[in-house]
């Protein structure tokens, strides 16, 4: 089973997606353009209908480290930032041509109080909490090749394999060139 995106079986989410859909703002992200920036306020979250984002955290050394991705249908946001109105502790990067839908942080706050589900923001941020305690234990004991397959049965293969090759093709030219 996958250790990654257990909120997205919650009650709740299905009703979420939908209020996206009627309510949402569509917006049109081009490839290694930004959803949101590392230190920056955003009021946004977004459903994804199309296309995907990488999560980038950085090194003391300001090292990029990818730390998560959303693809199509799913959200994409600085969850924990936007609910407690601080700056993003991360940058969310468009992979390629997406597509999303966009609700401020009001009208998200107005659906939670008004879905009917009893506390669906705390469980919602409960799952959230838990799928990334499992994301640091995994990136503590498992290898490479174990989170690798985490992410392909939770997430769209073709996607990831395009993210990867395009990640990967990077790492080797900077390799070569520093061997060179």
């Amino acid at each position: 089973m996958p250790i990654l995106k257990k909120y997205m079986d919650l009650d709740g989410i299905p009703e979420l997606r939908q209020f996206f859909i009627e309510k949402g703002t569509k917006k049109e992200y081009r490839k290694n353009e930004f959803f949101v920036r590392l230190g920056q306020n955003h009021h946004f979250a977004g459903f994804i209908l199309k296309g995907g984002f990488r999560y980038i955290g950085y090194t003391s050394e300001g090292k990029e480290q990818i730390i998560g991705y959303s693809f199509e249908n799913d959200f994409v946001a600085s969850y924990s930032s936007l609910q407690i109105q601080q700056p993003s502790i991360i940058d969310a990067q468009a992979v390629g041509k997406s597509t999303v839908l966009l609700l401020t942080y009001e009208e998200l706050d107005a659906f939670y109080d008004n879905c009917g589900i009893t506390n669906f923001r705390s469980k919602v941020a409960e799952t959230l909490l838990n799928d990334s305690s499992n994301r640091l234990l995994s990136l503590y004991c498992d290898s490479q090749e174990e989170r690798y397959l985490k992410l392909i049965e939770c997430c769209n293969l073709q996607t990831i394999l395009y993210c990867s090759f395009n990640h990967y093709f990077r790492l080797f030219a900077e390799c070569y060139l520093t061997f060179k």
